[in-house]
């Protein structure tokens, strides 16, 4: 309602006072148009140290790949991983019980009295849309081939471990994927926002992560720690949100690329028969076009992605601008129902209760492992061969065991996106929850998902995994 919100803004301008500020307001032709409030320490902090790492990235690419290849798979991976896998878990216990526990449960993110702004599928189809739409859409079908087909080298496909067969490595290969996008995944936006939430209309604080730790900080929210937390929100929040932007944009250009040649089945229909085409992609990043070769139609390469890039930011800056309940409630909505529209048209013109099989039996095999792979941390793999004389495995010489670098490229990397995103996405989310309870917060953003999740990997990964199957028994691909 319009007056607890002005009551709201009223509780927090003390609040405000006590830190950095900066008070702008836009006057166009004597009307109040706009205010806004910036911290300037965090701002320009922040600011500063994103545009230092994208020069040094522009300027010394090598040398800054390097760095970052040594601390997020040397570093990060060898330190944190413990750290990384447990507490996953021990969050996902401590929603668990504020969620069952009637005292906590029944707790209102707002007045007692304040009912939901959002009906539950606006409410899920805007949290869909910003924190796994583009996941969802670029990992659907290649990450559940990737670990049946035992690339990079995992621990559980049937060369790695000596028995089974190809069957059982289909299954555990969903279920990984699962894993990688289930519980353990939404974990940092249900906290994040769940804390947010708390913080703001219970207690009356800004929507900031730094409020966030009042109760261990006190005080101290308010001076250079309090502008050091929001600091470091801003800067993984650009970092998370470039991940997934570049991702989507290769994707959708690799996408547009094959539309515009015509591409099925190792076939580029669209393709003009002429000899100068016999290359039709020599346009693309890391290839080039030999003397009397010409690229056709759209090229996998930087420049088409940096347009999509900006197409895309374009988008998404109308929709803001345009307000919550205009812009960014019509743009989820149309999201969420174009990605349910291409879910059901998979599941209903492929193999439907081979899709629903494979669903169902996941689910179980997900249940019983569960324990097992939340809490796996790969240390004797990691450790090497016995050659690196760390104590590593002595049957690795046999192509046995999985690869040390296998859970840093999968399970670290993800847990590290998605807490990159949980400031962004856990703000979100506390933004267009207002008026609904912890319990259903949890279940919202926790479990609903995770089921929704399961549902869209068990449909494309059992199709990805049957069509890769196809097209090896028939010679179409050699990998």
């Amino acid at each position: 309602p319009l007056e607890a919100r002005r009551q709201h803004v009223k509780i927090m301008q003390p609040i405000l006072e006590k830190c950095h500020h900066w008070d702008f307001t836009i006057h166009l032709g004597g009307c109040r148009c706009l205010n806004f409030v910036i911290n300037p320490v965090v701002t320009i902090v922040a600011m500063t140290v994103i545009w230092l790492f994208v020069i040094l990235c522009v300027a010394v690419p090598d040398h800054m790949l390097k760095f970052m290849s040594m601390c997020a798979f040397d570093w990060i991976p060898e330190v944190w991983t413990w750290l990384y896998i447990v507490s996953q878990d021990i969050w996902i216990v401590v929603l668990v019980y504020l969620m069952v526990i009637r005292k906590y449960g029944d707790l209102k993110l707002g007045g007692d009295d304040e009912e939901p702004e959002y009906s539950f599928a606006t409410w899920f189809s805007m949290l869909f849309s910003a924190g796994v739409a583009v996941g969802l859409f670029y990992y659907s079908v290649a990450e559940p081939v990737w670990h049946y087909k035992g690339w990079g080298g995992p621990r559980f496909v049937e060369a790695k471990r000596g028995y089974g067969n190809s069957n059982e490595d289909a299954v555990h290969a969903i279920m990984v994927t699962w894993y990688h996008w289930g519980l353990h995944g939404w974990i940092p936006y249900t906290t994040m926002g769940a804390v947010l939430a708390i913080m703001s209309y219970r207690r009356g604080f800004p929507l900031t992560i730094r409020y966030c730790f009042w109760p261990l900080l006190g005080e101290r929210c308010y001076g250079a720690m309090g502008d050091a937390i929001d600091i470091l929100s801003i800067m993984t929040t650009i970092f998370g949100v470039c991940t997934s932007l570049g991702l989507g944009a290769m994707q959708v250009n690799q996408g547009m690329q094959r539309l515009s040649h015509g591409f099925y089945r190792g076939s580029n229909f669209l393709v003009p028969d002429e000899p100068r085409y016999s290359t039709p992609t020599c346009g693309g990043t890391g290839e080039r076009c030999l003397p009397g070769k010409e690229s056709y139609g759209i090229q996998t390469n930087v420049t088409t992605q940096i347009v999509i890039i900006v197409v895309i930011t374009l988008v998404a800056t109308l929709s803001v601008v345009s307000g919550m309940d205009r812009g960014i409630v019509n743009l989820s909505r149309f999201n969420f129902s174009l990605g349910m529209f291409i879910l059901l048209v998979v599941m209903f013109l492929g193999e439907t209760w081979y899709c629903l099989d494979v669903v169902v039996q996941t689910f179980g095999y997900y249940c019983w492992y569960l324990f097992k792979i939340s809490f796996q941390t790969d240390a004797w793999e990691r450790l090497g061969s016995k050659d690196m004389g760390l104590g590593g495995a002595p049957d690795s010489a046999d192509g046995k065991g999985g690869s040390a670098t296998w859970l840093a490229g999968w399970t670290i990397f993800y847990w590290g996106w998605w807490i990159s995103w949980a400031p962004f996405c856990g703000t979100f989310l506390a933004k267009i929850s207002r008026g609904r309870t912890l319990r259903q917060f949890i279940l919202g953003t926790l479990f609903v998902p995770t089921a929704y999740s399961f549902l869209w990997f068990g449909v494309f990964g059992a199709e990805g995994i049957r069509m890769q199957r196809l097209a090896d028994a028939g010679g179409v691909c050699t990998a």
